[in-house]
């Protein structure tokens, strides 16, 4: 028995647009940049600079984690 034409659409391979498209974007909106100052960026979320590895593409954030990863604390001596 062959698939309805309704199941066809709904697979995850095929796009079913429903309703229309809104045309929001405009040539001077799609030309239009930020200047460099008006983006902040937290240091700890851009690349490290002096990275000399492979994982140059990593921020200090991700090295710090992949770090506690591979190094977790021990556990502690206190008696319990």
């Amino acid at each position: 028995m062959a698939p309805s034409v309704l199941q066809l659409s709904k697979m995850d391979s095929k796009y079913c647009r429903v309703g229309r498209l809104i045309d929001i974007v405009d040539e001077e909106w799609r030309t239009e940049q930020l200047p460099h100052e008006d983006i902040q960026v937290p240091l700890e979320e851009l690349p490290d600079p002096e990275a000399d590895s492979a994982d140059s593409h990593l921020t200090l954030k991700e090295q710090s984690m992949r770090w506690q990863e591979n190094f977790p604390e021990p556990a502690s001596l206190s008696p319990n």
